[in-house]
């Protein structure tokens, strides 16, 4: 690929916008400065104070950060870019332009060229001896500064795909797997589909014909191009930018900040249903950053976003068997009276937790049974079934599984 050598060698100054809007300027020197330009619209959740005040701060403000990538696609653009550029966040931020995830775009000097678009259809039956995976890692990595420490790459939506009715393609995510994480691809997709049948309303997600690829659906903007304000709870919880940062904290905190939030019941009860469903699952990384919050360009209506980034860790063996998070003061996978007591809270109460787990444990069984995608991975149904079995147990025993709970 034809690297873009008409890169600028530093960004200091970004104008933030949103759906085209002037929201304010962001500038770096020593330390990073966003100065408002307009009263009508906050640039975050937690910037909401009255008046024309800036924010000044020695890191990135959250909201910025919150989509920057991380581990390998960070690697990867600050290796290609290091002969041109200092790559650092705001460079890293300049390169999101109007692509980062959520309503807020970038305004800066770098340009780059639009990206060529690539038809679902196309990644699906793609068939050779060379893997599509990195091909398209080299094709679009200045377009993937996206948050999350596993090889990602967004491709712009390409012509109109044939339904039962002629529908704009959505932007895609596409994800692969490597030989620490076999076939990540299948498991996520099972978990989304089980997910999904569990009423949860995920985005659409499809499964490449030779497995190698995994598609989901950008889910932050409207059928007509309209952004929705996305928020990440190491944002909306003000947590600092240190990579680990989004494993310290709580369930119990989670619920509690989305109803401080929302003001909602029944958004709290979706996200109660999303914590639910990740213990029975068995995923062990659904940490701050996989839980968000999404809202109208007016923040008045402010919801939970639907679930992603799921998969069933405890079938990788280089990953530990706990929780991202803390439940009841312990990371390890929870049992059911452990579940039913995150349900009850100083402000609020979540009724019938009992039925809710019932439910969401059977309809995951239910949809193992019928699902042929998850017989692709060699033991995973059962090791899936062994993890809800163990959340559904009554607590006998509790104390000799969640060993770790005074760390």
């Amino acid at each position: 690929m034809k690297y873009q050598t008409n890169l600028p060698a530093k960004i200091t100054n970004i104008t933030v916008c949103a759906n085209q809007a002037e929201l304010g300027v962001l500038t770096y020197g020593s330390v990073h400065h966003y100065q408002p330009t307009q009263e009508a619209q906050h640039v975050s959740l937690t910037m909401t104070r009255k008046g024309m005040d800036g924010y000044l701060s020695g890191p990135l403000h959250p909201i910025f950060v919150q989509n920057l990538p991380e581990g390998f696609n960070r690697r990867l653009i600050t290796e290609k870019l290091s002969r041109y550029a200092k790559v650092n966040d705001m460079y890293l931020l300049a390169l999101q332009g109007d692509q980062g995830v959520g309503m807020l775009s970038y305004k800066s000097k770098l340009y780059l060229h639009e990206a060529e678009p690539l038809s679902l259809s196309e990644i699906l039956s793609y068939r050779s001896k060379d893997p599509l995976f990195p091909q398209l890692l080299e094709k679009y990595y200045l377009k993937t500064s996206m948050a999350g420490m596993q090889p990602k790459v967004s491709i712009p939506n390409s012509h109109t795909i044939q339904s039962d009715s002629t529908v704009q393609q959505r932007d895609l995510i596409v994800k692969s797997f490597d030989s620490e994480f076999p076939l990540l691809t299948v498991n996520e997709f099972v978990c989304m589909q089980a997910a999904q049948h569990c009423g949860h309303e995920p985005p659409k997600t499809y499964l490449s014909e030779n497995l190698e690829t995994y598609v989901v659906e950008r889910f932050d903007r409207s059928c007509d191009g309209t952004k929705f304000g996305y928020e990440d709870f190491t944002t909306l919880m003000k947590k600092s930018n240190e990579p680990n940062a989004k494993y310290t904290s709580s369930y119990e905190a989670l619920l509690k900040a989305t109803y401080l939030y929302t003001g909602s019941a029944a958004e709290v009860e979706k996200m109660y249903k999303y914590i639910v469903f990740n213990c029975l699952i068995g995923n062990g990384d659904a940490h701050l950053k996989n839980f968000a919050l999404q809202y109208s360009s007016d923040m008045k209506n402010i919801f939970v976003s639907p679930p992603f980034d799921i998969t069933h860790t405890l079938i990788y063996e280089s990953i530990d068997h706990k929780m991202a998070l803390k439940l009841a003061g312990s990371k390890a996978f929870p049992d059911l009276s452990h579940l039913i007591k995150l349900a009850e809270s100083d402000q609020f109460r979540i009724r019938n937790p009992k039925a809710i787990i019932e439910s969401l444990s059977e309809n995951i069984l239910d949809y193992l049974r019928a699902s042929n995608e998850v017989q692709l991975f060699d033991g995973l149904r059962t090791s899936i079934e062994l993890s809800i079995s163990n959340v559904m147990a009554t607590g006998l025993g509790t104390q000799h599984y969640r060993h770790d709970k005074k760390k």
